[in-house]
C-alpha cells in the first residue's frame, strides 16, 4: 500500500461536512508554537469527528510529550511542533493503514461465520452430491488464506521492526495502536481465523476423499460390467458349440 502526501487548503478541507472518501486521509496540523483559541480547536475536532461513522468506529486520541493526535477514519488532527511534524505524520499514516486493515479483517471474519456454519456438514459424511460445493469451498479457502496473510502482516506492523522508522514515530504509533485496541483486537481474530483455515482444510480433504471414492466405485462397476460381459460372451459361445 502506498500513500501520497499532498498539501490542501485548510479552509476548503474544514468546509467539508460529510465523511471523505474511504481511501483518503486529510490531516490538519496545529503548530504547538502558536496559541490556538479553544473555540478553534473545538471546531477542528468537531470536523475530525465528522470524518467517520461514530456508531462503527470511535475516534482515537493519543500522544507523546508535546505531540497529540485526534484521529477518525478519514481525518486526523496533529498538534506538534514543526520539528516533530514529519514523524507525527509518518506515525498517523502507518496507524491509519493498520486500523483500516484491522477493521476490514474484522468485517470479513464477521461475514465468514455464516459460511462456516453452513459448511460444517462438509467436515464429515461427504458424498458425491456435495461435489457441487467444491467451487464455493475453494473460494472460502482462498479468502481465509488471505485473511491469514493480512493478520500476519498486521502483527508484524505492530512490532515496528523497520530500523528506518524514527523513535518518536514508533512511540506515537504505539500509543495510537494501544488507544485503538489493535493488539487485543488482533488477538481476538487469531483463533477464529485459524478455526476457519482448519475447517476448510478438512472440508477440502473430505471432498477429495468423496470424489476418489466415487471414482473408485465407478471403476469397480465398470470392471464388473466388463467381467460380466466377458462371461456372458463365453457362455454364448459355449452354447453355440453344444
Amino acid at each position: 500500500m502506498a500513500a501520497v502526501l499532498m498539501p490542501v487548503d485548510a479552509a476548503a478541507a474544514l468546509a467539508a461536512t460529510g465523511p471523505d472518501s474511504g481511501d483518503s486521509l486529510t490531516i490538519v496540523w496545529i503548530p504547538t508554537e502558536f496559541t490556538t483559541p479553544p473555540s478553534d480547536e473545538r471546531g477542528v475536532e468537531a470536523w475530525v469527528e465528522g470524518g467517520g461513522d461514530p456508531l462503527r468506529q470511535a475516534p482515537v486520541r493519543a500522544g507523546i510529550r508535546t505531540v497529540r493526535v485526534f484521529w477518525q477514519t478519514t481525518r486526523a488532527l496533529i498538534y506538534a511542533s514543526a520539528e516533530q511534524l514529519q514523524d507525527a505524520i509518518d506515525a498517523v499514516i502507518r496507524f491509519t493503514v493498520a486500523q483500516r486493515e484491522t477493521i476490514a479483517l474484522e468485517t470479513r471474519m464477521d461475514s465468514a461465520w455464516a459460511h462456516l456454519d453452513a459448511d460444517a456438514p462438509l467436515t464429515h459424511a461427504v458424498t458425491s452430491r456435495h461435489q457441487k460445493r467444491q467451487q464455493h469451498v475453494n473460494e472460502m479457502t482462498e479468502m481465509v488464506a488471505r485473511m491469514r496473510v493480512t493478520y500476519l502482516r498486521l502483527s508484524n506492523s505492530l512490532e515496528q521492526l523497520d530500523r528506518t522508522i524514527s523513535e518518536s514515530s514508533k512511540r506515537l504509533y504505539s500509543e495510537l495502536t494501544l488507544a485503538a485496541g489493535l493488539y487485543d483486537r488482533l488477538d481476538q481474530l487469531e483463533e477464529p481465523i485459524q478455526f476457519a483455515q482448519d475447517q476448510y482444510e478438512l472440508a477440502n480433504t473430505r471432498l477429495i476423499e468423496a470424489k476418489n471414492a466415487a471414482r473408485e466405485h465407478l471403476h469397480a462397476i465398470t470392471e464388473f460390467g466388463l467381467e460380466l460381459g466377458i462371461i456372458l460372451l463365453l457362455v454364448f459361445q459355449i452354447r453355440q458349440f453344444l
